[in-house]
């Protein structure tokens, strides 16, 4: 079955960097003055050339955002509803190897931390998780979606991967929007961050969003961890699997969320 992988396996990962340090000025010029720009261009202006450029950028960056967007932001507030995780993940605090007090809410806790949300005028939000199949489940997800889907416009979820009849069911029970980052797109540095548990299957997260499309999500969010890897190449990375997506499920909107490493509380 096609995807993600089939595209990403025609790349590698040094030749993509050895590109994108090999563009010059002219090339960055020649980017920002393009009104429909291609990866190669992408390339340039993530490239050392393209720092002295950082203005320019910064600048067009926001006159697009404003054609699109007007004066407008969209704000959503996060909710955990379990810190519980299978995986074990060299930078993250949820780690299973952590020792730390695991905690999933109840009905009656959701619908009290639902109720403060709401107070504070929130009509969006994101429904976060570690992973834990066990303990947060489909059948965990799909009750939380039952609970607050009246309570607001759009429900996200930021939680494992699931195959795409479980994104079928809960798209049935209110599902909005999917985050899902691949963390870094560098195969053997992904192995050397999720040792163990699910996540460390580098191709069944790779190919989440394609999942995600088929099952007919309305909107897919994509990143990757800065800090893993060189960001560079893990920016590369996600712009051409995001230009797949477009072409491939180009009813799904999508958005590019850039997470920042940090130090965590307990890492490994």
């Amino acid at each position: 079955m096609s995807s993600f992988t089939n595209t990403f396996n025609t790349y590698n990962w040094d030749d993509t960097l050895q590109s994108i340090f090999s563009k010059t000025e002219s090339d960055v010029l020649r980017a920002l003055s393009n009104s429909k720009r291609n990866l190669e261009d992408f390339k340039a202006l993530i490239s050392p050339a393209a720092k002295p450029y950082l203005e320019d950028m910064a600048q067009l960056s926001r006159a697009l955002t404003k054609k699109r967007f007007g004066n407008t932001i969209q704000m959503y507030s996060p909710m955990y509803l379990s810190n519980e995780c299978q995986n074990i993940c060299t930078y993250c605090g949820f780690s299973m190897t952590n020792k730390i007090p695991r905690r999933t809410l109840t009905d009656a806790e959701i619908l009290k931390e639902v109720a403060y949300i709401k107070s504070k005028g929130y009509d969006h939000i994101l429904l976060v998780t570690g992973e834990a199949n066990k303990t947060v489940g489909v059948e965990y997800i799909k009750n939380a979606l039952q609970l607050i889907r009246s309570h607001f416009s759009n429900i996200t979820i930021e939680v494992q991967p699931l195959d795409q009849k479980d994104y079928e069911e809960l798209i049935d029970n209110g599902l909005f929007a999917v985050l899902v980052y691949q963390e870094t797109y560098h195969r053997d540095e992904y192995k050397k961050h999720h040792p163990k548990g699910k996540k460390s299957n580098f191709n069944y997260r790779l190919e989440t969003p394609d999942r995600l499309g088929k099952a007919g999500i309305h909107k897919i969010g994509l990143g990757a961890l800065f800090g893993l890897e060189d960001w560079r190449a893990d920016s590369f990375f996600t712009a051409l699997h995001l230009k797949y997506l477009q072409k491939t499920y180009w009813k799904t909107k999508y958005s590019i969320s850039f997470p920042r490493l940090r130090p965590p509380i307990l890492a490994v």
